[in-house]
C-alpha cells in the first residue's frame, strides 16, 4: 500500500516515514512539509493513503482535503492534528477524511487504521494471507490472527456503532465462533473489552478541556451523553467530569 505523509513538523515526519517504511507492505512515496508541494506532486507520485497534519502554515490540511476532493482522487486521507477543535474534526468527516486522530498519535492506532484500510484497499492479498497463515502456522497462530483482527476492528470502528453480527460478518465468522475464540485468546469477554476500549479512549479525550462531554461520548460511538456517562461511572466509579476535574487537579 502506497503512502504519503504530510507535515510541516520536522520530527513528526521523519518519525512517521521511519514507522512507516518498517511495516511489511507499506511504501512511503512521499513526504512533504507543506501542502502546495503535496498537491504538484499528487499529478505525479501515486497514493492510496495520505496521512496529514490540518494546520500548517499557509494552507491547511482541510485545504488540501478539498482540492483532492474536487479532484475526484479516490484517495484515503488520515489526519494526525494537534489541534484539538471538535469544528474542525466534523468538517473533515464531511470531507471524507477516514479518521481524525490527535497528537500525540498512538503508533498501534494509527497501524490498525491503516491495515484496516490495506484489507478494505486490497482484500485479495489479505485473504491470500490468511490461507497461507492457515497451512503454515496452525490453528492456534490463526485464532491469533482473528483476534488481532477483531481488536484491529474495534480500533477503527469504536467511534460508531459497533456490534456482534457486524464484526463476525466482517471476519467471516459466526458470532458465538468469534466470542470464543476471544475469549480464548485474550481470556476477555468480546463486547466487555469494547466498552473498555472506548472508556480508555474516552479518558484520553477528556484530558482535552475544549471537548465537551457530550462531545466525547459521541467521539467514543455514544449517542446519548447520559448512557456514556453512565457507563463510564460503572467502569471508573466516578463521572467524566469528575474525572476531568481531579485530572485538572492531578489527583489522578
Amino acid at each position: 500500500m502506497k503512502l504519503i505523509i504530510v507535515d510541516d513538523e520536522p520530527k513528526i515526519r521523519k518519525g512517521l516515514f521511519k514507522l512507516l517504511e518498517a511495516q511489511e507492505g507499506f511504501q512511503v512515496t512521499g513526504v512533504f512539509e507543506d501542502v502546495r508541494t503535496a498537491l504538484k506532486a499528487l499529478y505525479e507520485l501515486e497514493a492510496d493513503v495520505i496521512i496529514t497534519d490540518i494546520k500548517m502554515p499557509e494552507v491547511s490540511g482541510l485545504e488540501l482535503i478539498r482540492q483532492i476532493r474536487e479532484r475526484n482522487l479516490n484517495i484515503r486521507i488520515i489526519i494526525l492534528s494537534g489541534y484539538s477543535n471538535f469544528s474542525y474534526a466534523q468538517k473533515a468527516i464531511e470531507l471524507g477524511v477516514t479518521r481524525y486522530l490527535l497528537k500525540p498519535t498512538d503508533p498501534r492506532e494509527l497501524l490498525s487504521v491503516l491495515r484496516e484500510l490495506e484489507q478494505e484497499l486490497f482484500p485479495e492479498s489479505h485473504e491470500k494471507e490468511e490461507m497461507q497463515a492457515h497451512s503454515a502456522e496452525g490453528e492456534n497462530e490463526v485464532g491469533n490472527l482473528l483476534v488481532l483482527k477483531a481488536i484491529q476492528y474495534i480500533a477503527v470502528h469504536y467511534g460508531g456503532r459497533i456490534t456482534l453480527k457486524d464484526m463476525a460478518e466482517e471476519l467471516h465468522l459466526s458470532p458465538n465462533y468469534l466470542c470464543e475464540l476471544f475469549k480464548r485468546h485474550t481470556g476477555k469477554n468480546l463486547m466487555e473489552y469494547v466498552t473498555e476500549y472506548r472508556m480508555q479512549k474516552a479518558k484520553s479525550y477528556l484530558n482535552h478541556v475544549e471537548y465537551k462531554v457530550a462531545d466525547v461520548a459521541e467521539m467514543v460511538g455514544y449517542k446519548e451523553a447520559k448512557y456514556f456517562s453512565s457507563a463510564f461511572k460503572k467502569e471508573y466509579g466516578i463521572t467524566p467530569l469528575e474525572y476531568r476535574n481531579r485530572r485538572q487537579s492531578h489527583l489522578i
